[in-house]
């Protein structure tokens, strides 16, 4: 197999599905890639993936990749579609370091643990703009630390807000 242009996600090179793909089809003439959707009850999709190396015999390496996910939004039906595709070709040995994990499952985490830590900034600073004293926002601010510079900006103007309240 030859070396695949990579991505960094989480510090790691990760090989996009459309490469790894383009890899198995050049490698594998006669393989047959497959991909069946499954609408789920709650509204979301689930796709499994089958992947053959040589459909002409029936001894030839061959994979499953599943992938579920929400239907909504802009290309979502795709994604969990190339997620499962991903996956499979990981088992099969394309442009996989040993994790099964796609470029896309990195990107989507990545995005699922920023908008996370959005909504805990979101919580925290409701919190700040309820306590009433500095002493009160310093212990808040020492159990809370480390969660970024835009909650400590803000606890800095809710504290200057504090002391100039007390003058």
């Amino acid at each position: 197999m030859t070396k695949l242009p990579t991505i960094k996600l989480q510090g790691k090179d990760y090989a996009q599905v459309k490469d790894r793909l383009n890899e198995f089809r050049v490698a594998n003439p006669r393989g047959l890639i497959e991909t069946t959707p499954m609408m789920q009850a709650d509204g979301s999709i689930m796709f499994k993936a089958r992947i053959v190396k040589d459909k002409s015999d029936p001894a030839s390496a061959e994979a499953t990749g599943h992938s579920m996910g929400s239907n909504k939004g802009l290309k979502a039906f795709e994604k969990v579609e190339t997620i499962a595709v991903g996956r499979a070709l990981a088992l099969l040995g394309y442009g996989s370091d040993g994790s099964i994990a796609s470029s896309e499952e990195m990107e989507e985490f990545e995005e699922y643990k920023d908008s996370k830590q959005v909504k805990l900034i979101q919580e925290l600073k409701k919190k700040v703009d309820l306590i009433s004293t500095v002493e009160k926002l310093r212990k808040f601010y020492s159990e809370n630390k480390g969660n970024g510079a835009e909650l400590d900006a803000y606890i800095t103007e809710r504290s200057k807000l504090l002391k100039n309240a007390k003058a």
